[in-house]
């Protein structure tokens, strides 16, 4: 890396390590002007509270309406891709991991206070090398319109999870979720469809 790369790395990596700490409403609003310009397509009504870890700008898409609360993570670094639609939240210390894959949210969606939807996995097929070493799988996670993840839940890769659905709290989804249902448990399994 050319020195001069080195040196606007670092002046970026400070102008963020600023704002995202600035408290109240100003840093709320600081970070809305300062962090816009930054992803790759930002609507209307941002609000990033103090705490937010963002890496990946570039590839991040947001809609109008979106609020991450504080303590969050969220990235989309080494070629991951983050697509978010319009009214959504993202509750305190819940992370949403597209690095190398994907993750796309619908609008009207909530996520509650400490869930992980992550777009990757650990490799673990050969018992004879330490996981560590043997890389990741990467895949994708969908979210249609109209979900409501609660608390504490995680969202595993290639996993689509269809329009107007609950996930209940403290679940782990590993499948594909029909649209209009509400699940619970580990794995999540139906509870009953809300139509």
């Amino acid at each position: 890396m050319r020195p001069i790369d080195r040196l606007s790395k670092l002046i970026f990596q400070i102008y963020i390590s600023i704002t995202s700490s600035i408290p109240t409403e100003i840093g709320v609003r600081l970070r809305a002007v300062a962090y816009r310009p930054l992803f790759k397509k930002c609507g209307r009504n941002l609000r990033v509270d103090s705490g937010v870890t963002i890496l990946g700008f570039e590839n991040i898409s947001l809609g109008d309406n979106i609020s991450i609360m504080k303590n969050s993570y969220i990235y989309a670094h080494d070629g991951g891709e983050l697509t978010i639609g319009d009214n959504f939240t993202l509750n305190s210390n819940s992370q949403l991991g597209a690095s190398f894959g994907k993750i796309i949210i619908g609008s009207d969606c909530a996520i509650a206070p400490n869930c992980i939807l992550r777009a990757s996995n650990h490799r673990f097929d050969n018992p004879d090398i330490p996981f560590r070493k043997q890389g990741h799988t990467y895949g994708e996670i969908i979210l249609e319109d109209d979900i409501w993840i609660a608390s504490n839940c995680v969202i595993t890769p290639d996993t689509v999870i269809g329009r107007s659905s609950i996930i209940g709290a403290g679940s782990v989804v590993t499948k594909d979720i029909e649209p209009y249902s509400i699940v619970g448990g580990v794995p999540a399994k139906l509870i009953r469809k809300r139509k």
